[in-house]
C-alpha cells in the first residue's frame, strides 16, 4: 500500500526515530510521538492507516490510548509492542481490537511483516465494506420496459458497458438516467469495483470540487484533515457525473484534465494523484444549447460525449406503464391493492412530466389515498382531475387554496400526522408543510 501513513508511539525516542527512518526508506510516510496525548492530538488532525503503540508509555498508557483511538480514529489499524511481563495485557488490548503484538525486543524484519499484514487486513475491510455496498446498489438496481424504444437503449447499453471511453446519458428529469448508469457499471467487468455518484447541482463550488477531488488539511476553513475525494473513492470502478451541465466552468477545467491524463489534485494539495475510472455522465439539458451560450466547455462536451445514451421520455412508451404499475405496487410488500379500469385509463391519457419517478409517486399516493383493496382514478390527484381525496369522486369548484387546504389535511389525517412522510409524498420540504398547516390553521383530530 504505497504512501501508507504509520504513527508509531514510544517514549523511546532513539528507537521510534530509527524506526521511523527506517520505514521511511520503504515508502511509508511515518511519523512518532512520545506520548499518549500527543498521539490523539494528532490522530483528530490527521489519518493514520496505521498506528504502533508501546504498551507502557508515561501518564496515559498503550491500552487507554487503544480504546481513544477506537472511538477518535476507528478505521486505524493497531499494532502493540508489549514487553515480556506484559503479555497478558496485550492479549486484552487484542480483545479490545488491536490487530496484532510484538514483544521486545523485536526484529525489524518482523515489524515490517506484521505492518504487511496490517495493510492487507485493512484493504480487505475496505473491500468487504464495498462489496456490501456493491450487493445492497445490486438489490436496489433494476430496469423496467418492453417497448421497443426503450428496448433499443438496453441493447446500446449492454453492448458499451465494458468500453473505458466517457459515456454521456441525456433525458428528462425522472427517466431513469441513473439506473443506466449503474447498467453500465453492473453490466460490465467492473461490476465488483466501486460506482461512486455525485450531483453536480447540489452543492457550491468549492463543496463540489472538495467532494470530487478530496482536500487537505488547512486547504479551507473547516478542512480540519485530510479527504478523499469521490475520484479515489471510485478507483477501479465507475465515477458517475450526475446534473453535468450545473457544472461550474472553473471545475470543467480540472475535470477535462482529469480525463485526459486520469490525473488530479487534492484541494490544497500540490502532489498529483492518479487513479483509473470509467467515467459517466447524465444531464436533462440540451448541452449543445449551453455549449454555444458559453454555459459549458466545448472540449468538454466533446470529450464526455463519445458514447450517447438518451432515454426516451415515459410519454413515448406508455406500453410499459402496466409492467412498471406492477412493479412499483409489489415493491410494496405489504400491499395487495389493484388500479381499477378507470385509473389505468387516466394514467394512458396523462403525459407524465416527471416521468418514472412521477408515476411511482403517483402509485405511492393512489395507495396511500385509497380506502380498501382498489386505488381509483380520483386517488391519484393527477393533475387537473376533478377529484380531490379518498372515497370523493368529485367536488364542486373551488379555490386553489381551499383545494390544497382539503388534500393537505386529508393526507396528513391518512398519515397520522406523520409530517415527513406527508411533506414526502406532497413534494414540499417539512418546514414548508409546517408553514401551510399554520396559513390554514390545520389541527390534529
Amino acid at each position: 500500500m504505497s504512501g501508507t501513513k504509520l504513527l508509531i508511539v514510544d517514549d523511546e525516542t532513539d528507537l521510534a526515530s530509527l524506526l521511523v527512518k527506517r520505514l521511511s526508506r520503504k515508502g511509508y510516510e511515518a511519523h512518532t510521538v512520545g506520548t499518549a496525548e500527543d498521539a490523539l492530538a494528532l490522530l483528530k488532525q490527521h489519518f493514520f492507516d496505521i498506528a504502533i503503540y508501546d504498551i507502557r508509555l508515561p501518564k496515559m498508557d498503550g491500552i487507554s490510548l487503544l480504546k481513544e483511538t477506537k472511538i477518535v480514529a476507528p478505521e486505524t489499524e493497531i499494532v502493540m509492542l508489549t514487553g515480556h511481563g506484559t503479555i497478558e495485557t496485550a492479549i486484552e488490548a487484542m480483545k479490545l481490537g488491536a490487530f496484532d503484538y510484538l514483544t521486545k525486543p523485536y526484529n525489524l524484519s518482523e515489524l515490517e511483516i506484521t505492518i504487511k499484514k496490517a495493510e492487507e487486513n485493512k484493504r480487505l475491510k475496505i473491500k468487504n465494506d464495498n462489496m456490501k455496498k456493491i450487493i445492497k446498489q445490486q438489490n436496489q438496481f433494476m430496469i423496467i420496459g418492453e417497448s421497443p424504444i426503450f428496448k433499443e437503449v438496453i441493447d446500446l447499453t449492454r453492448r458499451i458497458a465494458d468500453s473505458e471511453v466517457p459515456v454521456l446519458i441525456e433525458g428528462e428529469s425522472g427517466t431513469g438516467k441513473e439506473l443506466f448508469a449503474k447498467a453500465l457499471h453492473y453490466w460490465s467487468r467492473r461490476s465488483e469495483e466501486p460506482f461512486v455518484a455525485v450531483n453536480s447541482g447540489a452543492l457550491p463550488e468549492q463543496l463540489l470540487e472538495s467532494e470530487l477531488f478530496g482536500h487537505v488539511r488547512g486547504a479551507f476553513t473547516g478542512a480540519n484533515q485530510d479527504k478523499k475525494g469521490l475520484v479515489e473513492a471510485a478507483d477501479g470502478g465507475t465515477l458517475f457525473l450526475d446534473e453535468l451541465g450545473e457544472m461550474p466552468l472553473a471545475l470543467q477545467v480540472k475535470l477535462l484534465r482529469f480525463l485526459e491524463l486520469g490525473e488530479f489534485r487534492r484541494v490544497g494539495d500540490v502532489r498529483e494523484r492518479k487513479v483509473k475510472v470509467r467515467v459517466v455522465a447524465a444531464t436533462n439539458r440540451n448541452m449543445e444549447k449551453e455549449v454555444g451560450e458559453g454555459n459549458f466547455r466545448e472540449d468538454l462536451f466533446y470529450r464526455l460525449n463519445v458514447v450517447k445514451l438518451t432515454i426516451p421520455p415515459l410519454r413515448k412508451r406508455k406500453e410499459d406503464i402496466p409492467l412498471l404499475i406492477h412493479y412499483f405496487i409489489k415493491q410494496k410488500k405489504s400491499s395487495e391493492k389493484v388500479l381499477s379500469e378507470d385509473a389505468f385509463a387516466a394514467l394512458r391519457h396523462y403525459d407524465f412530466p416527471g416521468n418514472v419517478r412521477e408515476l411511482n409517486h403517483l402509485i405511492e399516493r393512489g395507495m396511500l389515498l385509497s380506502s380498501g383493496g382498489r386505488i381509483e382514478a380520483a386517488d391519484l390527484l393527477l393533475p387537473r382531475q376533478k377529484a380531490i381525496v379518498g372515497q370523493m369522486k368529485a367536488v364542486e369548484l373551488c379555490t386553489l387554496e381551499k383545494l390544497e387546504k382539503e388534500h393537505i389535511a386529508h393526507v396528513l389525517n391518512q398519515l397520522s400526522w406523520n409530517k415527513t412522510k406527508t411533506a414526502e409524498i406532497l413534494g414540499i420540504s417539512v418546514r414548508n408543510l409546517y408553514r401551510k398547516i399554520e396559513q390554514y390553521g390545520l389541527k390534529e383530530s
